[in-house]
């Protein structure tokens, strides 16, 4: 008879506050805006986070409550912005296309190695206790972390380095912000050439961590006909919007670390007594 009654004084207690949740659901709820729902429908559904919101959903409600011009979906590129400005009617920023680029093409092959690393296969690890294998203390570490955050199976190492696959990239910039030497960018779409090199520094040091490394010569900055060159705190940078592709850094760069982007390897440099 006890265990009756306590088995019916907890059914009736699941009962009262089943209904209790009912009703505190019913009086504190809130009408969601029709319009979250359309414009959620168009996005794509990535949950990336590109845009500071934890999800499409979150967007989705910020976009509508707002009507926010600046705020938009990178990787919906400028055809999702169009459609999402007539659904709420208003104008929107159209995003720039862009891709992730990795700053350095020191591989394994063209990098001066001093070690095999044993540790825990993560980057940000390996850079905290100071394993990296290779000499270079600006060297994509090619651990994989930022394969890691990819949901989008952008990005493969190989050679030691990491490597865009830019036909996958969706412009999330997640591996950029898991790359702990700061090594990935974005850059624009359309962008041609690029520096294949962080590594701040002049001459011999840089030589002797890598085949490929900028040595800062400073002939591109003066050679360019569009003044798009310039020396950074030691880095060499280009300015993508001042660039007119007359490939004129990549002809007289000595190092051959400058490149066009479209998954290039680095060349290596001529060897004595014969070609590279």
């Amino acid at each position: 008879m006890e265990i009756l009654e306590a088995t019916l004084f907890l059914a009736a207690l699941a009962g009262f506050l089943s209904v209790m949740l009912v009703v505190a659901a019913r009086r504190f709820s809130v009408e969601e805006d029709p319009l979250v729902g359309q414009v959620n429908e168009i996005l794509p559904q990535y949950n990336c986070g590109a845009c500071g919101f934890p999800g499409c959903a979150g967007f989705a409600g910020h976009l509508v409550a707002s009507r926010d011009p600046a705020a938009v979906c990178i990787p919906g590129g400028p055809e999702l912005a169009r459609r999402i400005g007539a659904l709420l009617g208003m104008e929107v920023k159209e995003p720039e296309p862009t891709v992730a680029h990795v700053f350095c093409k020191g591989t394994d092959s063209l990098a001066v190695n001093t070690g095999e690393y044993l540790g825990l296969r993560d980057c940000v690890a390996a850079d905290l206790v100071n394993s990296a294998t290779k000499e270079c203390p600006a060297g994509c570490l090619g651990l994989g972390s930022c394969v890691v955050a990819c949901q989008f199976d952008a990005i493969r190492v190989s050679d030691g380095i990491a490597e865009i696959i830019e036909e996958k990239c969706v412009a999330c910039a997640k591996c950029v912000a898991a790359c702990p030497r700061s090594l990935i960018r974005m850059v624009p779409k359309g962008a041609k050439v690029c520096v294949e090199c962080s590594t701040p520094g002049r001459g011999v040091p840089v030589k002797k961590y890598c085949k490929v490394g900028c040595i800062t010569c400073m002939l591109c900055v003066k050679n360019c006909p569009e003044k798009a060159i310039s020396l950074v705190r030691d880095v060499i940078v280009i300015d993508h919007a001042k660039c007119a592709r007359h490939f004129k850094c990549i002809e007289v760069c000595p190092q051959k670390c400058i490149l066009t982007v479209q998954l290039e390897m680095p060349r290596l440099p001529k060897a004595e007594g014969g070609e590279a």
